[in-house]
């Protein structure tokens, strides 16, 4: 396997882990965030926040964002042009 193809997939990894981490790194502040919006509906959108899990879903995008850009651009170069 060249290095490319284990960039493609780190890339690719990185970006999905990133995407479904950031799904489950909000809460209310230890509230079921269902039940917050439940009860007062969206004025309960102020209290969500980040929890333990942002900085790896940001860090997750952070890695994988940037190799899959620089992988496309430079992507050319390895067909012979167009």
């Amino acid at each position: 396997m060249n290095p490319r193809t284990i960039g493609w997939l780190l890339g690719g990894v990185c970006c999905a882990n990133g995407i479904l981490t950031m799904i489950i790194s909000w809460d209310s502040g230890g509230n079921d965030i269902a039940l917050s919006l439940s009860r007062v509906g969206w004025d309960a959108l102020g209290d969500l926040g980040p929890n333990e899990h942002f900085p790896l879903a940001i860090a997750s995008l952070l890695i994988g964002v940037p190799t899959l850009l620089y992988l496309n651009a430079t992507q050319w170069r390895n067909t012979g042009g167009y």
